[in-house]
């Protein structure tokens, strides 16, 4: 879900193999087209609001949406698609699965700091994170 509303940021680009019909319009073969990940996720008919909160950090985190096939989203591409995907999918998929079982064991109870205050993402960086990190509170 975090990687939904803030993926990693960037463009997919790919080359046409012929001519394509895009909305009437011509794109020959050979043509490079590119595709905004973070807008692909944003237009996502499964998960899209009006209002654009649906890609806010504190309104639209929902990560239990992708436990229901009708609210998991359709159009996702966190590490990429196809021949050029994300090397690290499988490792990243793996450490964060370690991480929060041992989180899990250590503590009895916690709760991630969902303040108001504004999000300082880093910037020139591969991954899109918090500048300050994210706030865990122990009970």
């Amino acid at each position: 879900e975090t990687m939904r509303i803030k993926p990693i940021d960037g463009l997919i680009e790919r080359k046409t193999e012929t001519t394509l019909l895009v909305d009437g319009k011509q794109i020959p073969k050979n043509y490079l087209i590119y595709s905004n990940i973070r807008q692909t996720h944003a237009d996502d008919p499964t998960t899209f609001l009006e209002d654009g909160s649906h890609m806010d950090i504190y309104k639209g985190f929902k990560p239990d949406r992708w436990l229901d096939d009708d609210t998991k989203p359709a159009e996702w591409i966190g590490f990429g698609e196809g021949q050029r995907r994300c090397l690290g999918e499988r490792l990243a998929m793996c450490e964060m699965k370690i991480f929060l079982a041992s989180l899990a064991r250590k503590v009895d109870g916690y709760t991630l700091d969902n303040g108001e205050d504004e999000i300082f993402w880093k910037t020139n960086t591969v991954l899109a994170r918090p500048s300050d990190g994210v706030g865990v509170i122990l009970k």
